[in-house]
C-alpha cells in the first residue's frame, strides 16, 4: 500500500496482480513523508517508511475502509486512489502457484494439488479491499492486469510523475503450467461473481488457452 502526498495518490494492493512490482517502481517517485508499507520478503528498490500512523499500523494489503479510518476524510475524498484486478482464472492460477511454489508461502501449502486448491475454494478474491460496507466502490480507478503498462503509463501521465514501466516482476517465478477443466472455470467465476460485476470479466470470454 503507498500514500504519495506530493502527488496525492493512493494505491491499495490487491492479491496477484503485480501489487509488489508495482510497489517497487512507485519508490522511485515517493517523498520521504509518503506512507509504504512493508513487503515480504523485502526488496532491495523497496524501502518502508511512515507506516506507524497516528499510533495505527498500515500494512500491505489494507483495505479501503481500514485507509479511510487512518487518514483523514480530506485525504481519502481528495487523494487519487487506485488498485489493479486480474482475470480470475489466471489469477487462482496464480495464487496457487505461490502457495505451492514460494518459500515465503508455502510451509503448509507445498504438496497441494491443483483439485486441493479448487475444492477448497480459498481464492483471492479483492473485493472488500475497494469497496465499502454497502459493497459501494471506494477507488477511482480499477486497471486492468491484463493492461497494465498501458494503464499505468497514463496514469502517470494523469497524475503528474514519470514511470519507466512496470520491468521489475517480483514473485513471477513460481507459475505452473495447469490443465484447468470447464468444471474448475465454473467454480471459480461463481465465487468471483460479485467482482466481477464491478471488472465485467466473463467466462464467455476467457482466454481459450487457459
Amino acid at each position: 500500500m503507498l500514500i504519495s502526498h506530493k502527488y496525492k495518490f493512493i494505491f491499495i494492493k490487491t492479491m496477484k496482480t503485480a501489487g509488489t512490482s508495482i510497489e517497487i517502481e512507485l519508490n522511485k517517485i515517493m517523498d520521504e513523508s509518503d506512507i509504504v508499507t512493508p513487503i515480504k520478503p523485502s526488496h532491495k528498490k523497496h524501502k518502508p517508511r511512515n507506516y506507524i500512523y497516528n499510533n495505527s499500523r498500515f500494512f500491505n494489503h489494507i483495505g479501503a475502509v481500514q485507509i479511510k479510518k487512518l487518514v483523514s476524510n480530506e485525504i481519502f475524498d481528495q487523494y487519487f486512489k487506485f488498485c489493479v484486478e486480474r482475470e480470475p482464472v489466471d489469477k487462482c492460477i496464480s495464487h496457487y502457484s505461490m502457495l505451492k511454489n514460494s518459500s515465503t508461502h508455502n510451509y503448509a501449502t507445498k504438496n497441494l494439488s491443483w483439485e486441493e486448491y479448487i475444492r477448497s475454494k480459498n481464492f483471492p478474491i479483492d473485493t472488500k479491499k475497494y469497496t465499502d460496507e454497502q459493497n459501494n466502490i471506494c477507488v477511482d480507478k480499477i486497471i486492468k492486469y491484463e493492461n497494465l503498462n498501458k494503464e499505468m503509463f497514463l496514469l502517470a501521465s494523469q497524475l503528474g510523475f514519470e514511470l519507466s514501466g512496470i520491468r521489475e516482476r517480483a514473485k513471477s517465478n513460481f507459475r505452473e503450467n495447469i490443465n484447468i477443466k470447464e468444471s474448475d472455470k465454473k467454480i471459480i467465476y461463481e465465487f468471483f461473481a460479485e467482482s466481477n460485476k464491478i471488472t465485467g470479466y466473463e467466462l464467455n470470454n476467457l482466454n481459450p488457452n487457459f
